[in-house]
């Protein structure tokens, strides 16, 4: 089972005891490649049993009280960084208009509301944790913003990155037959499903993070990784480069303070500092909470270099007329041109 299938086995289980059709998602929010939550590219059907909310909106809470067909609300806690926006892919890079922050307390109160509100109206509320898994608290997400979920998803962390989907819930949610009706079944299966490979090493997982060295680690996280934010943001000041980082505790988001067509290139001068980033390019850091200062300024250092060359080599250049605004007009006019 994939991270993806356990969302999916999630909210098949949440249709399955509510008996109503319909599942929740926020804007931006990412919850696996299945046509119900993935709206856009990539997606040859349009999500069909799906409503799609504004993250952090009273307006989205209304809905959930006056509907009567919503199963269950998906929540991906990664979207606390950037609220109602995609993942920050190298595409949205054209006019350096990527915007993130995280507000602990704002994001912590918008929950406990929506928790709130899903248990008034019998809504399962689903944590779906495969990214952020066990990078905020030994609990995940449920202990470090103090909402308990009905039910929560995991993926790879749990197998020491073995291909792994776990769904944890209430009792009563996990149950996949009625009493008094036997044969009504929710069903699950997977050729894969609780492999003992996997099952040893999340075992082994799952030990390690009570250890008291792994607790040490805990200890003091977001003090710790908030003041490595903010050293390295001082630093690319301090440099004269057009670069600040947003951080929800070890993941980082990558952000530019002016406009610029050629924001995407940063990637390239970083790869040649020895600094291979993930998949999201130069949108996303993303830290072993195990890292000493050391290890940071082994990071930090290279990071602040590439970016102090691009800007020696002219592609921040600047004007008043490189606006955002007129980058995209720009663009858009060289796409036509070469369509028509």
């Amino acid at each position: 089972m994939s991270g993806t299938e356990a969302v999916m086995q999630a909210v098949r289980l949440a249709r399955y005891h509510t008996k109503r059709k319909y599942l929740v998602r926020f804007c931006g929010a990412y919850h696996g490649w299945w046509e119900d939550v993935q709206p856009g590219p990539g997606n040859p059907l349009p999500p069909r049993e799906t409503y799609t909310l504004r993250d952090m909106d009273e307006r989205s809470l209304k809905v959930l009280r006056t509907r009567r067909d919503i199963a269950c609300v998906l929540v991906n806690p990664l979207q606390a960084l950037h609220p109602n926006a995609n993942a920050p892919g190298d595409g949205q890079l054209i006019d350096g208009s990527r915007r993130a922050g995280f507000e602990r307390d704002a994001y912590a109160a918008w929950l406990k509301r929506l928790r709130e509100v899903c248990s008034e109206r019998g809504i399962v509320l689903i944590f779906d944790e495969v990214f952020v898994g066990f990078r905020l608290a030994p609990g995940g997400a449920q202990e470090y913003f103090g909402v308990r979920a009905d039910m929560v998803t995991y993926g790879k962390t749990l197998g020491g990155g073995l291909p792994v989907g776990v769904v944890c819930g209430k009792r009563e949610l996990m149950k996949r037959f009625r009493e008094e009706r036997p044969a009504d079944i929710c069903f699950a299966r997977g050729t894969f499903n609780s492999h003992p490979y996997v099952m040893g090493a999340m075992a082994a997982f799952l030990d390690r993070v009570q250890t008291p060295e792994v607790a040490a680690i805990y200890g003091g996280l977001d003090t710790r990784w908030n003041a490595r934010a903010e050293n390295l943001n001082w630093r690319l000041r301090e440099a004269g480069v057009p670069v600040q980082v947003a951080n929800l505790s070890s993941i980082w988001t990558v952000l530019y303070t002016q406009p610029g067509r050629y924001h995407w290139m940063l990637q390239f001068y970083l790869r040649a500092m020895g600094l291979a980033l993930s998949w999201v390019g130069t949108g996303r850091l993303i830290f072993s909470l195990n890292y000493s200062d050391a290890d940071f300024d082994a990071v930090a250092e290279p990071f602040v270099e590439a970016c102090v060359q691009m800007q020696a080599d002219g592609w921040w250049w600047g004007a008043p007329s490189l606006t955002a605004k007129a980058i995209k007009r720009s663009i858009l006019g060289e796409m036509l041109r070469l369509k028509f």
